[in-house]
């Protein structure tokens, strides 16, 4: 008797899988809603994180400049003729007998 009723409805049957294929859209609908904006949300984090990571970079570089600037005044210091010349020019040193002349800078 139920196979009467299903064989002379088809309609019957044809309605549950209309729903359930309704259904698995709404679901496709929803993840893909879902993921765009996580992937939207990503994207802005990765902007962000790339800026960082190019400012970092300046500032390594500008570190690297100083770090070798530094080497070469060590370097220098340890030339006694460079610190003598230090000595006169920071601390107005003169051996005995020298005078020191000192001329004005000009504005």
């Amino acid at each position: 008797m139920r196979e009467a009723k299903k064989a002379g409805n088809p309609e019957h049957s044809n309605k549950g899988a209309r729903r359930r294929v309704r259904l698995l859209a709404f679901a496709m609908v929803g993840f893909m809603t879902w993921a765009a904006l996580i992937l939207w949300n990503q994207q802005g984090h990765l902007g962000v994180k790339a800026a960082q990571v190019e400012e970092l970079g300046q500032k390594r570089e500008e570190t690297t400049k100083l770090n070798e600037g530094y080497k070469k005044e060590i370097d220098r210091l340890n030339d006694p003729e460079y610190i003598l010349q230090k000595i006169r020019k920071e601390y107005h040193y003169s051996k005995p007998g020298e005078t020191l002349f000192y001329t004005p800078k000009s504005p």
